[in-house]
C-alpha cells in the first residue's frame, strides 16, 4: 500500500475536515514541523517531496545542536495540504490531541551537485531517502541551516532515523523548543487546546475491538491460517527503550523476571524451549503437567516465574527451583498456534483475548494482564521493584526472532544514596579503580554494600581522589567482609562523603547487582542517616531506605548492557593460568551450537592465540555478546565502565556523540594477551572485532578493507568478485590479501600507512567501484538493500573511525562454528569453501601454512602500496 493510501485509509474523508490531497503551488519545497499532544507530545517533521509530504515524528523535537542525535521515527506520508493545519483532533481519534504549526518555510539539499530544477531536487531528494541518508538545508523561522536525517546501521530503534543540526554558523546549545508559539496563530499548545471555535478534525479509525467472549474462542481461531504446529518458533524479541513510550496504539504489561519459555502442547505431550532452544520440560514439572491438561493443542508464549510471599517474582527462588515443591507459574503472554491454526498473522489483542479464554481459572499458567496506561504502570513496576514493562503495539503480528518498535522493554533501576568508606588503587592511569559504598544498619553498623567504577568524569577523577585521600584511615570501615576486590590494593577512608549511585536490583545477600554507576555526591544528607532497612525473614529482599525520602523525578534507565553479563546465571566456574594471570572461566559446559560447548571454543582460542593475538595487538575492540549461544541474539559493548581486569588494557577514547547523563569517554577493550582473549571470550564473545588503526596513531589505518556480501548468501558471486577485485588490485601494482568472512562473503586488505579515516573511506570507495565495474551484473555498492536485489554488495562503510571487521581466525557467530580465515590468493577459485574452516580444520592448517595474514604487518607493503593508493585520491 502506497504511504498516501496508508494515510487515507485511516480517515473518512465524509466526516472529517482533513485534507485528502492537494497540489504544491510554488516551485520551492516547502517543509512544516507540526508540534502535537497526543497520548505523548511529539514534533512531525515533514518534507514536501513529489506532492505528498514525507514525514517523521520526533518525541524530543528539533534541535539546534550538533552533538544531539534526536530519534526520528518514519511515519505514513502526508497530503501537501496537510502543511497548514492547526486545531484539535477529538480524544479518542487516530492522532487525538492538540496540534500548532511550530514552524514552517522552504528547503534544498544541501549538496554540490547542479539541481537546475525542483524536479531535479526532488529527484536527489527520493535517491538518498532510499539510501537512508539526507542532508537538507532549512529556511525556517525557527530551524535554520543544515539537518541530517540518516539512518543508522546499528541504531537500537529498529527503523529509526536520526535527526542532527550540522556544525554551521546557526548551529547553538540554546535549547530552540523553548520558542514554542505558532508561527501561524502565535498560539502555544496549551492556548489552542482552550481556544474557542478552534477547528477540529474527525478520524474514521476504527475503535478497538471489543473484548473476544467466551463463545467466540472457535469463532475467533479459525481466523488464523490453517496450518501443521511448527516445529520450532524463535520468539519474538523486544527492543530496549530509556523511557515510556506512551501510545494509543500499544499495550502495556509487566515484564516478568524469569525465563522466556515457549510451550508445544500435541497430543497431550508438552515441550518447554528455552530462548536458546534449550529443552526444559523436566525442569518444571507443575507447568509441564498443567500444560498437559489444557486439553488443546497449542504453542505458547511466556516466562516461567517464581513469586515471593510477597507477591513478586524471585529471580533467585526460580534459580534453585527444586522441581516439585515450590510454587512456580507460567506467565503466558501470547499464543502462537492453536488447535490447527496458525495464529500468529492476527493482531495482538486478538490473540491474547484467545489466550485469556485458554487459560481461564487455570492456577499454573497465569495470563500476563495488558493495561492501556504505560506510564502508570511503569511507576507501580518501580514501586513493586519488579524488572520493567513491555510496550506492544495492539496490531503487531507475531513475528519470530523480529526485534524492532512493534515490542519494545523499559527496565527499571534505582537511584540510592551509599556512603564512601573505601577505595580500590588503580594500576592504571585512572586515578582510582572504583569506590566502595555501604550503608548503617539497625544496630549502628556500618556494612558493605557495593562499588562503583563507572560513571567518573575523567577531568574530575583526581579531585574525588584527594578527598578520599583526606579521609583516609588505617583500618576497614565496614563490619563486614568486603568481595570482588579483584586483587586490587585497597584504601579505607572515615565514613562522611555520601554519594548518589544507579544500580538495578538487590541481591539476596542485600548487596547491588553489580555495577553501580556513580552519579554525584549528596552535599545535603549526612552519612548517619543513610541506613539500611532491616529485613523481615531471609527470603524477603534487603534493602535502603532514604531518609528523608528524595521526591525527584525517576532517572533515565542507563543503557549499558553490563548488567546482561552481570546477571547472566553461573552454573560452573573455574580458575585457570595463562601467561602468569588468573582468569575465571565460567559456564563452559554451556552449548553455543548444537554439541558444541563454550569449553570448545575456549580451546580453540587458547591453541590459536599466538596467531590471532598478533593481528589484536594494540587495537581496540568493539564487543559482539552473544551468551545465549551463537544463533541467539546478542549485544554490544563498547565502553567497559570500569570492568577490566588488571591484564586486559584499555584505550580511553573522547564519546564521538555525546550522551546526557554518561561521562564523555568511552574505555575500549584492547587485547594484548591470552589471558585478556580469554577473558573476552568468557564474557560471550564469539569473535573478536578490532579497529583498523592503532592506539599508537587512532586516527590511522594502516590497512584499507572492502567486505563481499552476498545478499543471497551465494559464496559463488563472493569468489568471482574477489577474483575481479584482484585484477583491479594488479592493475594498480596493490599488495592485497584476502580471507572468508566466517559467513557467506569475502574480506580483501590493503595494507597502507599515512591515511587519515576519511582518505581511507575515500580510497575504498573508489577501489569498491572499480571492481563493480569488472562484475557489473552481479556486484554493486548500492546501500540501500531494497534496490540491490540479488547483486553481492561491495562494501567500502568499514573503513570510518572506530568501525570493525571480524579479525583473522575469529570463530563467527553462524549456524555452524566456522572461522575467518586467511586464504593465498590461489585458493581463491570455485572449489573454495568456507564450511571446511572450523576450530577443528584451523589449528592444523596454521601449524602447516603458518599466518597466511602475516604480510598484513608488512611495512614495505605499506609504503609502497601508499605510493600507489594516492594517484587514486
Amino acid at each position: 500500500m502506497a504511504e498516501l493510501e496508508k494515510y487515507k485509509a485511516k480517515r473518512d474523508f465524509k466526516k472529517t475536515a482533513e485534507p485528502a490531497g492537494g497540489k504544491p503551488g510554488t516551485d520551492r519545497l516547502l517543509f512544516v514541523v507540526q508540534k502535537h499532544a497526543a497520548s505523548h507530545l511529539h514534533y512531525d517533521f515533514r518534507l514536501e517531496v513529489k506532492g505528498v509530504l514525507k514525514s517523521w515524528a520526533v518525541p524530543r523535537g528539533p534541535s539546534m545542536d550538533p552533538q544531539e542525535r534526536r530519534l526520528a521515527m518514519p511515519v505514513e506520508d502526508h497530503p501537501y495540504d496537510y502543511k497548514d493545519f492547526e486545531g484539535i483532533i477529538p480524544k479518542g481519534q487516530y492522532g487525538g490531541g492538540t496540534v500548532i504549526l511550530w514552524d514552517e518555510g522552504w528547503y534544498e539539499p544541501a549538496t554540490d551537485e547542479k539541481l537546475k530544477d525542483k524536479a531535479a531536487k526532488e529527484h536527489w531528494m527520493m535517491s538518498n531517502y532510499y539510501k537512508n541518508a539526507l542532508k537538507i538545508t532549512l529556511h525556517g523561522h525557527k530551524l535554520k541551516g543544515d539537518f541530517i536525517l540518516i539512518k543508522f546501521k546499528e541504531d537500537k530503534y529498529e527503523g529509526g532515523w536520526r535527526l542532527i543540526k550540522a556544525d554551521d554558523p546557526y548551529a547553538t546549545k540554546e535549547d530552540i523548543l523553548l520558542k514554542d508559539k505558532s508561527v501561524k496563530s502565535k498560539l502555544t499548545i496549551e492556548q489552542m487546546a482552550t481556544k474557542d471555535k478552534v477547528e477540529v478534525w474527525q478520524s474514521n479509525r476504527e475503535p478497538e475491538k471489543p473484548k473476544t467472549k467466551p463463545a467466540d474462542i472457535e469463532e475467533l481461531k479459525k481466523q488464523g491460517v490453517k496450518k501443521v504446529m511448527p516445529e520450532s518458533v524463535k520468539p519474538m524479541l523486544c527492543t530496549l527503550t530509556k523511557e515510556i513510550v506512551p501510545d494509543d496504539d500499544y499495550l502495556y504489561e509487566v515484564k516478568w523476571d524469569g525465563y522466556r519459555i515457549i510451550s508445544y502442547i500435541e497430543n497431550k505431550k508438552v515441550r518447554m524451549d528455552s530462548r536458546s532452544a534449550l529443552d526444559y520440560t523436566k525442569k518444571y514439572p507443575p507447568v509441564a503437567k498443567a500444560l498437559k491438561e489444557l486439553g488443546h493443542d497449542a504453542v505458547l508464549d511466556g516466562e516461567v516465574v517464581v513469586f515471593n510471599e510477597e507477591g513478586k517474582p524471585d529471580f533467585d527462588a526460580l534459580q534453585t527451583f527444586n522441581g516439585h515443591e515450590t510454587p512456580i507459574n507460567y506467565c503466558v503472554f501470547d499464543l502462537l498456534w492453536l488447535d490447527g491454526y496458525n495464529l500468529m498473522s492476527l493482531p495482538l489483542t486478538d490473540r491474547k483475548a484467545l489466550l485469556k479464554e485458554l487459560v481461564k481459572g487455570n492456577d499454573v499458567l497465569r495470563f500476563s494482564e495488558s493495561f492501556e496506561d504505560g506510564e502508570a504502570l511503569y511507576q507501580q513496576a518501580l514501586q513493586l521493584d519488579l524488572e520493567g514493562i513491555v510496550a506492544k503495539r495492539k496490531d503487531s503480528n507475531y513475528v519470530p526472532d523480529a526485534r524492532d518498535n512493534r515490542w519494545l522493554k523499559t527496565p527499571t533501576r534505582k537511584r540510592q544514596e551509599f556512603v564512601i568508606g573505601g577505595w580500590a588503587e588503580s594500576d592504571k592511569v585512572r586515578s582510582f579503580k572504583s569506590l566502595l559504598f555501604g550503608a548503617y544498619n539497625a544496630e549502628g553498623e556500618f556494612e558493605w554494600i557495593g562499588r562503583s567504577g563507572g560513571g567518573y568524569k575523567q577531568s574530575e577523577m583526581p579531585g574525588i581522589l584527594a578527598q578520599l585521600q583526606k579521609l583516609e584511615i588505617e583500618n576497614k570501615p565496614f563490619v563486614n567482609k568486603v568481595l570482588d576486590t579483584k586483587g586490587a590494593k585497597m584504601h579505607w577512608v572515615k565514613p562522611e562523603l555520601v554519594a548518589n549511585f544507579e544500580f538495578a536490583t538487590w541481591t539476596k545477600t542485600g548487596r547491588i547487582r553489580k555495577p553501580a554507576t556513580f552519579l554525584g555526591w549528596r552535599l545535603d544528607k549526612k552519612a548517619r542517616q543513610v541506613v539500611r532497612e532491616v529485613p523481615l525473614s531471609d527470603e524477603q529482599e534487603q534493602e535502603i531506605v532514604e531518609a528523608p525520602k528524595e521526591k525527584a523525578a525517576v532517572a533515565a534507565v542507563s543503557d549499558s548492557n553490563w548488567p546482561k553479563i552481570e546477571n547472566k546465571k553461573i552454573e560452573s566456574e573455574r580458575d585457570f593460568e595463562f601467561g602468569g594471570h588468573t582468569v575465571a572461566i565460567n559456564n563452559i559446559e554451556q552449548e553455543l551450537w548444537r554439541g558444541i560447548t563454550k569449553a570448545r571454543l575456549i580451546t580453540y582460542y587458547h591453541q590459536i592465540s599466538p596467531y590471532i593475538l598478533r593481528h589484536l595487538k594494540d587495537r581496540p575492540l568493539s564487543l559482539h555478546i552473544k551468551q545465549d549461544g551463537a544463533k541467539a541474539p546478542g549485544f554490544y559493548i563498547k565502553d567497559m565502565e570500569g570492568h577490566e581486569p588488571d591484564y586486559l588494557d584499555i584505550f580511553q577514547d573522547q564519546r564521538r556523540h555525546p550522551k546526557k547523563g554518561k561521562r564523555n569517554e568511552i574505555d575500549y577493550a584492547v587485547c594484548n594477551n591470552e589471558a585478556a582473549l580469554l577473558y573476552l571470550i568468557n564474557l560471550g564473545n564469539i569473535d573478536l572485532n578490532p579497529w583498523s588503526s592503532r592506539i599508537t596513531n587512532p586516527q590511522e589505518p594502516d590497512f584499507i578493507s572492502i567486505d563481499l556480501d552476498p545478499s543471497d548468501e551465494d559464496f559463488g558471486k563472493a569468489i568471482k568478485t574477489a577474483q575481479a577485485a584482484k585484477q583491479v588490485f594488479d592493475q594498480y601494482k596493490l599488495q592485497s590479501l584476502v580471507k572468508t568472512s566466517g559467513k557467506t562473503g569475502i574480506h580483501l586488505f590493503i595494507p597502507c600507512t599515512g591515511f587519515d579515516y576519511p582518505q581511507a573511506r575515500k580510497l575504498a570507495e573508489k577501489t569498491c567501484d572499480l571492481v563493480c565495474k569488472e562484475v557489473p551484473d552481479i556486484a554493486t555498492t548500492e546501500v540501500s538493500v531494497e534496490h540491490r536485489g540479488n547483486k553481492l554488495f561491495v562494501d567500502p562503510s568499514q573503513n570510518d573511525y572506530a568501525d570493525t571487521l571480524a579479525a583473522p581466525y575469529s570463530i563467527r557467530p553462524y549456524k555452524h562454528p566456522q572461522a575467518s580465515t586467511p586464504v593465498a590468493w590461489k585458493e581463491v577459485k570455485d572449489t573454495l569453501d568456507p564450511g571446511k574452516f572450523t576450530m577443528d580444520s584451523l589449528p592444523e592448517r596454521l601449524e602447516k601454512k603458518g599466518d597466511l595474514f602475516d604480510d598484513l604487518l608488512n611495512e614495505k607493503w605499506r609504503v609502497e602500496n601508499t605510493k600507489k593508493l594516492k594517484q587514486l585520491l
